[in-house]
């Protein structure tokens, strides 16, 4: 895909070889990635303890214990980075298979694999970085990596964090967007209509407002009659207008079906449980929301905790 500016769209793809970042490369078929794009896979071989470049030349310890611990440390620092090397290969090899005219380089290094990804990722400067939901060296069930959290919080692009779900080949693409009239969430929108979708998704624009009920002072508080019902009708009314110009963005880009869903309560909870209900592919949300407005490139509450806590796909889009 030529984005706007008549720029071809650039990934960053971080591959470690773990089952949660095969999937993730299984996942980008039904992503509405471009058919053509630029993409960089990495693959960081973890060195603990690295070797400082002065101590590259082992023979200037003069202790032979050290000279020894370190010849063993460095050969096995070359064969990490030698499969990381093998891997990372594989990865290209697989992606070519799905996306036979993407440009793909690779690139193994050794480091700190969040590190690493986020100082290529500041030199390549991607549209979007991919990442599975966890690693080699997390010992989690659920949730976010120690890696991938830190590169969705602190990574200044878009960030997918990408999950497979079982049997999704065969079932209908549903996609969530969170929306709440901010900056952020627009650009939720506008990534989802820009897609190149193969299969065109069933869209939901979820927004939750936030619970509120007027109460009359007195002994023991209670809510005064029929106000919270005049407030739901306003607030209502209010948010369908505020959305309208998001929903027209969707079908004129002809994806598909597009609704808007309004709830009422916690976002952070209201949409992973949406999520799960409707079994969605993947959720788009914008790194801030109105609710948090830190400066450019940070990450709000809503975002992180959507994308910690739910099984699908989810893009935070900057």
């Amino acid at each position: 895909m030529v984005k706007n500016d008549g720029k071809i769209t650039k990934i960053l793809i971080a591959y470690d070889g773990s089952g949660y970042s095969h999937a993730a490369l299984g996942e980008l078929q039904r992503s509405g990635l471009p058919d053509k794009a630029e993409v960089l896979i990495i693959s960081v071989s973890e060195i603990w303890l690295p070797l400082p470049a002065m101590y590259q030349e082992v023979e200037i310890f003069s202790d032979s214990d050290v000279t020894e611990y370190f010849q063993k440390h460095r050969e096995q620092a070359d064969r990490n980075l030698a499969e990381a090397n093998v891997i990372v290969r594989q990865a290209r090899e697989e992606l070519l298979r799905f996306f036979p005219d993407w440009n793909i380089k690779t690139e193994a290094v050794p480091g700190s694999p969040a590190r690493e990804i986020l100082s290529r990722a500041f030199e390549f400067k991607p549209d979007l970085i991919i990442v599975g939901a966890q690693g080699l060296s997390s010992d989690r069930e659920i949730g976010l990596g120690s890696v991938s959290q830190k590169v969705l919080t602190a990574a200044q692009y878009s960030v997918r964090i990408a999950r497979l779900k079982p049997d999704a080949a065969r079932s209908r693409l549903k996609v969530i967007i969170g929306f709440d009239d901010s900056p952020g969430s627009m650009a939720a929108v506008e990534t989802v209509a820009l897609r190149p979708w193969k299969t065109k998704p069933e869209i939901r624009l979820v927004t939750v407002t936030d619970p509120f009920i007027l109460l009359m002072p007195g002994r023991v508080l209670q809510p005064i009659p029929g106000m919270s019902e005049e407030k739901m009708k306003g607030e209502q009314k209010c948010i369908e207008t505020l959305a309208a110009n998001a929903l027209q963005v969707l079908r004129d880009a002809n994806l598909g079906i597009a609704t808007l869903h309004i709830y009422s309560g916690n976002p952070r909870m209201i949409l992973v449980s949406e999520a799960e209900k409707w079994e969605a592919d993947s959720i788009f949300v914008g790194a801030n929301s109105l609710q948090s407005q830190p400066e450019f490139g940070s990450l709000g509450c809503v975002a992180s905790a959507i994308a910690a806590r739910t099984s699908c796909s989810v893009e935070v889009v900057r």
